[in-house]
């Protein structure tokens, strides 16, 4: 990050220790890998040691989260508890508005 400006003279000065970091997450991509990590760990709060053990959150699009499951079997036993689970994320990570779960059979890990 360049150093900011100072409006009356010009010349650049010190930036605040929080801009330096913020910066430097951002473009680390450090901040994606926590928001990612905090998902994973409501999707396994919210499914249960069971569903989560078997599954995997993936990206949240237009409100919609993507869920990866083993099997088919997964899929459905998840299907008929996905209002319950839902409700437990939208109150976990309100900011994320998920709004939906798509699950999808494929690999997890």
């Amino acid at each position: 990050m360049k150093p900011r400006r100072d409006d009356r003279s010009g010349q650049r000065g010190p930036q605040a220790m929080g801009d330096l970091v913020a910066g430097l997450m951002a473009r680390s991509g450090y901040a994606q890998v926590q928001s990612a990590d905090a998902l994973q760990e409501a999707w396994g709060k919210a499914a249960g040691e069971e569903f989560a053990a078997h599954s995997r959150a993936g990206n949240i699009n237009r409100g919609k989260l993507e869920v990866w499951v083993e099997n088919s079997a997964i899929s459905q036993a998840i299907s008929f508890q996905k209002r319950e689970i839902l409700k437990q994320l939208q109150t976990a990570l309100p900011d994320r508005r998920i709004e939906e779960i798509r699950i999808k059979v494929g690999r997890i890990h």
